[in-house]
């Protein structure tokens, strides 16, 4: 317990505003939906047949869900085929020029706003109105007051009457004017000219017209080139819709399509209101400590009284749209700062949404152009990363050290963010990615509680890191600390963005994996096949153990192909535990004490102090111990197997890897409860995640040292037999990233939901927040006398820490050493073929029910865009095969050297299954497609024995080739037959009866 002291007055530098980083924010949002949005209004300015490829596919048009998605990576070859060649993307520069031509235009603005304005106002040089120099001493000596070097230029707009002023122009090319009135009252009241101009010679001290009128420069520039042609697309979208193609699916997209240029501007407009205000707030706070009389400001008339909650809560929304605070607003930060330091629900969340839609938007620049490869969107992620720890990150540091200051209680960050997580959510939503653009919601809905649980779980970390170095930190400013802390919140966002995009959204898409698919990927990842060697368990137990390992592959992989996983994950614990471990001197910080000016002897700290970092990095350390001692149990359990090719060793590894995996976790899980239990409420998941992380990273260590040396180990020889050292990243090449990201973040979620339940609980039981303002002086004896710290038990503390600092610097050096190890597949950038093969090995694909009206159509653009051509041409490779083989058994010679005439239909039908069997759609159709799929297997078959027995002149191979060949023709007639059923009942008559020749692939 502490003694409470009156709120000392806080200087608003003590940490940045985040003011700029706020029209950073706006300005990434525009460019990047700039050509985003733009990009369906160019693609309508030209003729393309995308939906016939979509309808060939198999696809519904109108529900271009996950399903179809996986249906399109399936069939990729064909697929981008048909859009190269029926719908090809608008040309590069059309849609990364629209950014371009937006930045531009906005410089322009920028440039020419300034002149404009004085135009406008017709102004006058101050010489005009002061022809004996007396007000230019007087804006001369107010200058150096406000610490300019020079004075800046001065303008005089005689025919403005209010006593004000205003600066425009840019930071190093200033333009102050003032109005008639402000001069007018220069005698009468001197008072307040001083205000007024020290006000806005606080603009120009705080760096902030460059912001001001850059934020008005790129929004004039956004509302020209992008919502004016994207309202005229969308009208001409909306006019189509209610007069010829509209159908009752197609409502979400259209009004997702009408609602994004109100959201975008009301978004953009708030964000924008938000930057002008609040440098209008610190200019006040900046003048008033130059000495300026706030009384001098004109508060104009009094609001009228409380009306009720409905009009408070319009007068809320009435402020956020405003460029100005109000009056109330603005006096009532001078006598208390303590809004500037907190972060409101509102620019939060809409910060969420802000970072979701822009990172959808870089996304879209990616896959209009094929350009997917991992590293990219890892690259793509670190925008929104960047913007939410700058906007979001900097006002839960300012209000840590508010609190810290004032003797405030020091907020959890949980209700911040509960509003990122909200806008993030809500953002996914409205911009529809991953949704079938027939429905408001994806197949999972419920998945969409992790983007909130994600935002919750930043906030929460971001302040517990705050709040271990504000009050650990000694130097003159925290901008050293603030600057550390959200480089480690850049590097776990970007992580989490990315793992989002690439396996968050899918899943809650509806993306599937095929069972059969991932048990093979696994057995496929350690070498041999099959077999129980050495396992001592029973097939029921195989079949159980492949199942368990198929289930979480996926998710493991995901882990992988985030390149900033492990650089996250480090972030997550070495950055808390570095603020954590320094001893805290007596004393005002110097820091704080240039914080608090006017009192900084009655400086205090709210909340608990910390405890002895060791009560975290003990039960790490320890449970790094038990990791290694758990690993030693599965050798010992596990031995090496008689390496017999009858009995393989596939199995034994996956029971190694299951072995291994639960060794490695289970005592971290357990480090992570003892420390969330013993670290107190203000520090628990910090605590939570360095006891976890620590125990994984040093039973990894371990791990990788057993691994390497296996072979020399006598009984607890697991995996070889002979006595050499082979590094664990040779010996478990892929399985082993996999196996160390799969337990780290696997043991950062479970820190975090014992961190979060034990919270929870502590809650429940005393019936208020969890973090409370319980202040202890800073200056004086030291609060919490029993604490212990880490130079007060040397003897406990040196192996422990020696320990903790070992693991931290292992994970320092494997958030390195992956990304480079890996950089090769992280780079790749996929071509159709392999991205064909790998969804038909690993992803579910489903044929989806649709009407009869739907499959005609899909039938229709199936046979028209290449199938009608490919069956019509198998049909006449048969008629002639045929007819050449009944003369050969005819003459009685059916000898290949007789039949040299049929090596050409041999070729033709080997030409026609590569088409069928990976450069042509599947058929739309389920006994379409079986006879389709076996025309491709048999003319490949036959194709191949055929050429085969020509070349060796082998009798009985060619007559076994033809019989291929006659069931591949067969194959192809009831296809055929199949296919024209569906149209003539679909009302394609008049198509069928066409004598125009069919057309060919055109790829």
């Amino acid at each position: 317990m502490g003694v409470t002291t009156p709120r000392s007055r806080v200087d608003e530098r003590v940490t940045g505003a985040g003011t700029t980083v706020r029209f950073a924010l706006l300005v990434v949002l525009l460019l990047a939906a700039g050509g985003a949005m733009m990009l369906p209004v160019v693609k309508s300015l030209s003729d393309t047949d995308a939906t016939g490829c979509l309808l060939a596919m198999g696809t519904d048009p109108d529900r271009t869900d996950m399903v179809s998605v996986i249906n399109a990576l399936s069939q990729n070859v064909p697929y981008r085929a048909c859009m190269a060649r029926y719908a090809p993307p608008p040309a590069t520069w059309l849609v990364f020029g629209w950014p371009v031509l937006l930045a531009a235009l906005a410089a322009l603005l920028f440039v020419l706003l300034p002149a404009w304005k004085a135009w406008r106002r017709g102004v006058v040089p101050l010489e005009a109105a002061d022809p004996d120099g007396e007000i230019r001493s007087l804006l001369t000596e107010l200058a150096v007051t406000a610490g300019l070097t020079r004075l800046p230029r001065v303008v005089v707009d005689r025919t403005a009457v209010d006593a004000s002023a205003v600066v425009f122009g840019r930071n190093r090319r200033p333009t102050v004017c003032l109005f008639g009135g402000l001069l007018a009252c220069r005698g009468g009241e001197p008072g307040r000219f001083r205000a007024v101009v020290l006000h806005e010679f606080a603009h120009i001290a705080n760096r902030d017209v460059t912001v001001a009128y850059g934020t008005v420069a790129v929004w004039r520039a956004f509302l020209a080139l992008i919502i004016v042609p994207y309202l005229l697309w969308a009208g001409r979208y909306l006019h189509g819709f209610l007069t010829s193609w509209g159908e009752p699916t197609d409502v979400p997209l259209l009004i997702r399509r009408l609602l994004l240029p109100a959201l975008m501007v009301a978004l953009i407009y708030l964000a924008r209101s938000d930057v002008l205000r609040s440098r209008e707030i610190y200019a006040d706070l900046a003048a008033v400590r130059w000495g300026a009389d706030p009384r001098e400001w004109n508060a104009g008339p009094p609001r009228p009284a409380d009306g009720g909650r409905p009009r408070r809560a319009f007068g809320s929304l009435r402020e956020l749209w405003g460029t100005h605070p109000r009056w109330e607003e603005r006096h009532g930060a001078l006598a208390d700062p303590a809004p500037l330091f907190g972060a409101r629900a509102l620019p939060v969340f809409l910060t969420g949404a802000a970072v979701m839609m822009v990172n959808v938007y870089l996304l879209t620049y990616l896959s209009t152009y094929d350009l997917y490869s991992l590293w990219r969107v890892q690259l793509v992620s670190l925008v929104p990363a960047v913007l939410v720890a700058g906007v979001v990150g900097i006002a839960l540091w300012r209000a840590v050290a508010y609190a810290v200051l004032t003797g405030g209680p020091i907020p959890s960050g949980a209700r911040t963010g509960l509003w990122l997580g909200a806008g993030a959510g809500v953002g996914q939503l409205l911009i529809g990615y991953g949704v079938s653009r027939a429905e408001w919601m994806p197949r999972r809905p419920a998945l969409l509680l992790l983007v909130v649980c994600a935002g919750i779980a930043f906030a929460w970390w971001v302040t517990q890191c705050a709040r271990l170095w504000v009050g650990a930190w000694r130097g003159r400013s925290l901008r050293l600390p603030l600057l550390l802390g959200l480089g480690a919140a850049v590097l776990v966002l970007a992580a989490w963005f990315a793992w989002w995009t690439m396996d968050g959204a899918t899943w809650a898409a509806g993306a599937a994996y095929s069972d059969s698919g991932m048990r093979q990927a696994v057995l496929d990842a350690f070498p041999g096949s099959g077999g129980p060697a050495g396992t001592g368990a029973t097939a029921e137990d195989h079949a159980a153990v492949s199942s368990a390992v198929a289930t979480i592959w996926p998710m493991l992989g995901g882990f992988v192909a985030t390149p900033l996983v492990p650089a996250a994950l480090a972030a997550l614990w070495v950055v808390p535990l570095a603020g954590w471990v320094p001893a805290r001197a007596p004393g005002v910080p110097p820091w704080a004490a240039g914080a608090l000016p006017d009192g900084s002897d009655r400086l205090v700290l709210a909340g608990e102090p910390p405890p002895s970092p060791l009560r975290a990095l003990g039960p790490g350390v320890l449970g790094g111990a038990s990791c290694w001692a758990a690993v030693v149990g599965v050798q010992a359990l596990l031995p090496a197997p008689p390496f017999d090719a009858g009995q393989g060793t596939a199995l034994h590894e996956t029971f190694y890897l299951v072995g291994l995996f639960i060794a490695l976790l289970a005592p971290a899980g357990a480090a992570a409860v003892v420390a969330a239990a013993r670290c107190g409420r203000g520090h628990r998941l910090v605590g939570a995640l360095i006891a976890a992380e620590s125990a994984a990273v040093l039973g990894a260590v371990g791990m990788a040292l057993l691994v390497s040396s296996d072979g020399c180990l006598g009984p607890l020889n697991t995996l070889e037999s002979s006595c050499s050292w082979r590094p664990v990243w040779d010996t478990m090449l892929w399985t082993l990233p996999r196996l160390v990201n799969g337990v780290l973040t696997i043991a950062a979620i479970i820190a975090l939901l014992v961190a979060a339940a034990g919270s929870l609980v502590g809650h429940a039981r005393r019936g208020r927040p969890d973090v409370r303002g319980t202040p202890s002086p800073l200056r004086g004896k030291r609060a919490g006398t029993g604490r212990r710290t880490v130079r007060g038990d040397r003897r406990k503390a040196r192996p422990v820490a020696s320990a903790g600092a070992a693991a931290a610097c292992a994970a320092v050096v494997l958030a390195v050493a992956e990304p480079l190890a890996m950089a090769n597949f992280h780079t790749l950038v996929p071509d159709s073929v392999t991205t064909q093969q790998t969804a038909r090995r690993w992803l579910q694909v489903t044929d989806v029910r649709v009407s009869d009206d739907i499959r005609a159509r899909q039938v229709h653009a199936w046979h028209r865009l290449g199938g009608r051509y490919l069956l019509e041409h198998a049909r006449a490779d048969d008629t002639y095969l045929r007819a050449t083989l009944l003369r050969a058994v005819e003459a009685e010679d059916v000898r290949p050297a007789s039949l040299t005439r049929l090596r050409p239909v041999c070729a033709d039908y080997g030409r026609i299954a590569d088409w069928v069997n990976t450069h042509y759609f599947r058929a739309p159709d389920g006994t379409a497609q079986s006879a389709w799929q076996a025309l491709g297997t048999r003319a490949e078959k036959g194709s191949t024995d055929c050429e085969r027995a020509f070349e060796e002149q082998d009798r009985p191979l060619f007559v076994s080739a033809m019989k291929e060949l006659l069931a591949a023709g067969r194959n192809a007639g009831i296809a055929k037959k199949r296919v024209e059923t569906i149209l003539r009942e679909g009302g394609y008559r008049t198509y069928l009866n066409s004598t125009r020749p069919a057309r060919a692939p055109g790829w």
